[in-house]
């Protein structure tokens, strides 16, 4: 039997609408690769989006609590992420941020990496982030470092939405007084039984050097490079 997919965007108004708009492209991308899929998005966002690729736009409100509000995402994104994660019915499900790119045919081979495992997700490229007043949380070893959780790859079981529930309670909580989820996550998934794939950095690129066997870039920055080679020569030469 053919397990569903569901792939899901969170993203807000913020910038007049500049992160909606980049999720849409986004969706496009993997449309190319995963078709079969329902695509979803909850924003606070009231416009129509051109040319949309979303099966369905959810509105939802945005919301910082008084005691979260000098964390990195002031609109509320990550309250909304751990919430959004948890409703939705397909069998899989790709959480993907708005700056995420599919570039190679192997995208279509993402969700059997689920055949054996619960969650996928690739390392942060700061292993454990400390820059932001982010304590270490030294009961966990240096080698289980952070995950980037701008793109997580889940079966939708009851031992992934425990996981994400607690996940949403104890950012709530402030457990560990960080700016960002992503130590807490770590340190969920860490304590957790569930079977964890780390994806290869091809598969969630987030650097500036070029690299021929990126699968799905996560660089907005660097997107013109990878989709349109010679306008990027370019803006690098008039940039000097």
């Amino acid at each position: 039997m053919t397990k569903s997919l569901a792939v899901l965007y969170i993203n807000t108004h913020h910038k007049d609408g500049f992160y909606v708009k980049e999720a849409n492209t986004s969706a496009k991308s993997f449309k190319m690769y995963l078709p079969n899929a329902k695509y979803y998005l909850y924003t606070d966002y009231e416009h129509p989006i051109p040319d949309c690729e979303f099966d369905e736009v959810i509105p939802y409100k945005f919301f910082v609590p008084e005691h979260l509000k000098d964390r990195v995402h002031l609109n509320g994104q990550m309250i909304v992420k751990h919430a959004a994660m948890q409703q939705l019915s397909e069998d899989r499900v790709l959480l993907l941020g708005a700056d995420t790119y599919a570039l190679k045919e192997q995208v279509a081979d993402l969700p059997n990496i689920l055949e054996n495992f619960d969650i996928a997700a690739a390392h942060a490229p700061v292993r454990i982030n400390t820059e932001l007043g982010n304590t270490p949380i030294p009961e966990i070893p240096a080698a289980f470092p952070e995950l980037n959780c701008d793109l997580i790859l889940y079966r939708n079981s009851t031992e992934v939405r425990d996981l994400l529930s607690q996940w949403g309670e104890l950012y709530i909580e402030d457990k560990f007084s960080h700016p960002h989820d992503q130590g807490l996550f770590r340190y969920l998934v860490y304590h957790s039984k569930l079977r964890l794939c780390v994806l290869p950095p091809e598969w969630n690129y987030r650097e500036h050097a070029h690299r021929e066997d990126t699968v799905i870039l996560q660089n907005r920055f660097m997107l013109t490079e990878y989709t349109n080679p010679k306008k990027g020569i370019l803006k690098r030469m008039w940039s000097r």
